[in-house]
Parts: structure tokens; C-alpha cells; sequence
């Protein structure tokens, strides 16, 4: 009887095969929370791994209005997976679900876009995870950058002058300095947070045995800047007589010859002199000095002849090189 009993399920279960196949053994798939509805009351849920980004922000200068930021992944750089809108802050935290990121190569990106229009939006790119936390380099937020270019020629032959040093200053503070190309173009590029400063200028030549050139600027509402530079006397000038330069600093040059004259400036090494006239111990001749609007302008006076050399326009470098070049 029991091996009747044992035939007749077999029989069952091969035909309930058969007829549903082998579907009726699959796992059953549950998309929501599923409860058996007995007590204790038992729940199946669904655990997904989490990814959470964290970045600190550093702001060297000013601080924008707000913050963009937008979180992009496997190289595409048009669709953001989010993007939130906050206030200004030091740190970046995010979350975002498993498998988002190309965890290969740096093809995800971090925009952080500033709500100012002074400031410039930065990309961080990074390797992604499978799930976990993503701690980024700190993502530096700053003002868009202040450019200053120009050529540097020589003001007698108007030819362009290679290997001059230009720098750029905030009083005596060095923010950035070049040097002139072959073709004597030079470019200097500092902080968007000196655009207010009233205390900028240029310095170029300090390598010439002429004095330097000198220029304030003020940038404003303006990002860039061109300043043209001149290096020597000027063919006007040097017309008018034969080349002296002063050989130390504060030359007395005055307006009379006698020793009552006054001392109208007091001149530093490297000044231009056209002299027309020598008397005993003096030369009389011509400067050209810089205004404050960039134009020049002519001076008559007198200064001893101790205090100045004649300019050979062989070298116009103080120190011999591989870069001298003739005036």
C-alpha cells in the first residue's frame, strides 16, 4: 500500500512540471514592501547601497551671493544627475544611489557654479565608487582673473624689445611678473580680488640701465587691460642732442646753473638726458617725463656732469648674456 502511495504522488508532481514548466521554480520577484499579515507582523524590504560625496570649499578672496551645484557622471557633461541650489557654504555634502559612477576613470564631474557674475564656475572631476563615501580635494571658489598685456618697444625705433621683465604690484607686494616674448608681447594674469585696488602698477625694465617704467592701473569694472610699454628716449628726444643717462639716484636737476637754482626733480638712476649745452662742471639738457594720463611731456634744467655717463646703444642690459640685445 505505502509503495502505491509513493507512485501516485510521484505521478502528481512529474504532470504538475510538465504543465507549468520550469517558471513554477523561479524565486518570486517583490517590487514593494511585503508583509505576511500574522503576528508578529514580519516585513521583506529592499537595502540599496548609498554613495555620499563630500567636498570642502575654500574662498580666497570674496564670497559669491549663493551656489550651484550640478553633479554629472560617466563623461557627460550636459545632463546633470541632480543639481542643488544653496547659500554660500564650507562644505558639499551629497547622496546619491549604487552604481551611478563610472568607477574606471575620472569621467564624473562636480560643477560648482558661483551666483556672482565675478566668479568663474569650477569642474572637480573624480573616481567613482560602487557605494560608499567620495572625500574630493578642497574646490577653490574664486573671482574671475584680471589680465594685463602688451608690447614692450623701444621708444626711438619703435622696434618690439625680446626678454624686458614686466611685473605687476599692489604697493610693494610682487603679485606677478614675465618677461617680454621674442616679439615682445608680455601678458600678466592675478586674482579677480585686487579689481577695486587703487594701489596696482607696472614695473618693466629693471634689468635696462634705464629707469623703469612705471604705470598705475585700476581695472574697475574691467577684466582686462592693455598696457603698452616704452623702453629709452624717445627719437624726439634723442634729436635733440647727445644721450646721457644719470648714473646714481636722486640727481638734483634744476633750473638754474648757479647755485641758487632750484631743484625741480630729483631724478633716479637711468633717466634720459638730451644735452644741448655744457658749461663748467654742468650739462644743460632735456628730459621727458611721464604724466599721469600716460602722456609725456618735455623739461629743460641742469645737472652735473659727475652725475651722468653717455648711453651706448650697444646693450641696454646691465649685465651681460645670452639675451643682450642693441637699442
Amino acid at each position: 500500500m505505502k509503495v502505491r502511495y509513493n507512485k501516485y504522488f510521484a505521478s502528481i508532481l512529474t504532470g504538475i512540471f510538465l504543465f507549468a514548466g520550469c517558471s513554477a521554480f523561479k524565486p518570486p520577484q517583490y517590487p514593494e514592501v511585503i508583509y505576511n499579515d500574522r503576528k508578529p507582523l514580519i516585513s521583506v524590504t529592499y537595502e540599496y547601497g548609498e554613495i555620499d560625496i563630500q567636498a570642502s570649499l575654500v574662498y580666497p578672496g570674496l564670497r559669491p551671493d549663493g551656489l550651484m551645484v550640478q553633479v554629472f557622471s560617466r563623461g557627460d557633461t550636459v545632463q546633470p544627475l541632480l543639481f542643488i541650489q544653496q547659500g554660500v557654504t564650507d562644505l558639499i555634502q551629497i547622496y546619491l544611489p549604487q552604481g551611478v559612477f563610472d568607477v574606471e576613470g575620472e569621467t564624473n564631474f562636480i560643477k560648482v557654479i558661483p551666483q556672482h557674475p565675478d566668479f568663474v564656475p569650477v569642474w572637480s572631476p573624480f573616481l567613482g565608487v560602487d557605494f560608499g563615501t567620495i572625500i574630493l580635494d578642497p574646490i577653490y571658489i574664486v573671482q574671475k582673473p584680471l589680465d594685463v598685456a602688451g608690447v614692450v618697444k623701444n621708444k626711438m625705433t619703435d622696434s618690439t624689445l625680446a626678454n624686458v621683465d614686466v611685473a605687476i604690484y599692489e604697493l610693494d607686494n610682487l603679485l606677478q611678473e614675465t618677461h617680454s616674448d621674442g616679439r615682445g608681447n608680455y601678458n600678466l594674469t592675478i586674482l579677480g580680488e585686487y579689481k577695486n585696488s587703487e594701489d596696482l602698477r607696472i614695473i618693466a625694465g629693471t634689468e635696462l640701465v634705464f629707469a623703469p617704467f612705471r604705470r598705475e592701473i585700476f581695472f574697475g569694472e574691467q577684466k582686462d587691460l592693455t598696457v603698452n610699454i616704452g623702453i629709452g628716449p624717445s627719437q624726439g628726444l634723442a634729436e635733440m642732442g647727445n644721450i646721457y643717462i644719470t648714473n646714481k639716484r636722486n640727481v638734483h636737476f634744476r633750473d638754474e646753473p648757479h647755485i641758487g637754482g632750484s631743484t625741480q626733480f630729483l631724478l633716479p638712476k637711468g633717466v634720459p638726458i638730451a644735452v644741448q649745452y655744457v658749461a663748467k662742471g654742468l650739462y644743460f639738457g632735456t628730459i621727458e617725463v611721464t604724466l599721469a594720463s600716460g602722456a609725456q611731456t618735455q623739461i629743460n634744467g641742469w645737472v652735473t656732469r659727475d652725475d651722468t655717463d653717455l648711453l651706448f646703444f650697444e646693450n641696454i642690459f646691465k649685465t651681460d648674456n645670452e639675451n643682450d640685445q642693441a637699442l
